[in-house]
């Protein structure tokens, strides 16, 4: 009989692309909740609050910044995890990309999509 690991070393466990799409999906989640849900509702009370505070959002988020880079991140994140969320019912619901190697292809192509989705939205923001 084989004896279990007393400790998990997670450097030394090497996860399939699918469960790595998976676990940052649930990540994402809650980073959406805690970061860019608070985020964008003080974005959004910014810009409706005054015609001043509206037109410096626009400064602000037109200009390369620190701020207009986080928001970047955050609306990038959000993007993310809708990708993956609409991965993950695509197998739920239609039972597409169930196997293992189908899985492997969907999780690469969601994240160049998302790659690629989230560069041409901010070479249009930025441009």
């Amino acid at each position: 009989m084989q004896e279990r690991p007393v400790y998990l070393d997670l450097s030394k466990i090497r996860l399939p692309m699918s469960a790595l799409i998976s676990i940052t999906h649930r990540l994402s989640g809650m980073y959406i909740f805690f970061v860019t849900l608070p985020l964008l509702l003080f974005v959004i009370d910014q810009s409706t609050s005054s015609k001043a505070n509206y037109e410096r959002l626009i400064m602000d988020m037109s200009s390369i910044s620190l701020y207009s880079i986080f928001i970047f991140l955050s609306v990038s994140i959000f993007w993310y995890h809708i990708l993956t969320g609409i991965r993950h019912l695509i197998m739920d619901f239609l039972h597409l990309g169930e196997s293992l190697k189908g899985a492997h292809y969907s999780s690469i192509f969601t994240i160049i999509f998302w790659i690629s989705s989230s560069l041409i939205f901010f070479g249009y923001i930025f441009v």
